[in-house]
């Protein structure tokens, strides 16, 4: 008879120490906001984790920029996809096999939009990261006078392409090489 009683306490113990449910936090669908310009408009702080999408960026930037500049390439189209989606690296490919293509690539570099010799001291920040977009920002000195390019990029495939260059004085990569 002491047993009855003591599940008979415990149960109504339980009950009286119950809990609402907790209720699910209504967020709304992840893929839309991540893809939203602004979710992309937000700079990169201090603590912004590095991700592929800035290391091809800096791969772009600092292993290619002297040797094998996709933007100065002429024979191999391979290394301009490696770094490009289709439809900006058919524009590049296109504007270079031109005798005198819109893109002076022996005084301007295409990745600044300037002449070599003016670039200086070149950061790569961590790419803000939305969805299947990301915006890497790529700071230089030009004449010792700081300047920022806004490297567009898009997810393809599992892996991150650049998409647009905004250079410094308002002018896309893709107005330059159409």
């Amino acid at each position: 008879m002491r047993l009855p009683q003591l599940i008979l306490a415990s149960l109504v113990l339980m009950l009286s120490c119950q809990t609402k449910p907790k209720q699910e936090a209504k967020t709304p669908s992840t893929t839309a906001v991540d893809d939203s310009a602004t979710a992309l408009s937000k700079r990169p702080g201090p603590d912004t984790p590095r991700s592929a999408a800035d290391r091809l960026v800096r791969a772009l930037y600092f292993e290619h920029n002297k040797t094998e500049n996709p933007l100065r390439e002429t024979k191999d189209r391979a290394l301009i996809e490696q770094f490009f989606t289709k439809s900006t690296a058919e524009l590049i490919w296109n504007d270079a096999q031109k005798a005198t293509g819109k893109l002076n690539r022996k005084k301007i570099n295409g990745l600044y939009n300037a002449p070599d010799e003016a670039i200086k001291k070149t950061w790569v920040l961590p790419a803000v990261v939305g969805g299947t977009r990301a915006i890497v920002y790529v700071t230089f000195e030009n004449k010792a006078k700081p300047e920022e390019i806004r490297v567009d990029m898009q997810q393809m495939g599992g892996r991150w392409r650049i998409t647009n260059l905004h250079y410094p004085d308002g002018t896309l990569l893709t107005q330059v090489v159409q």
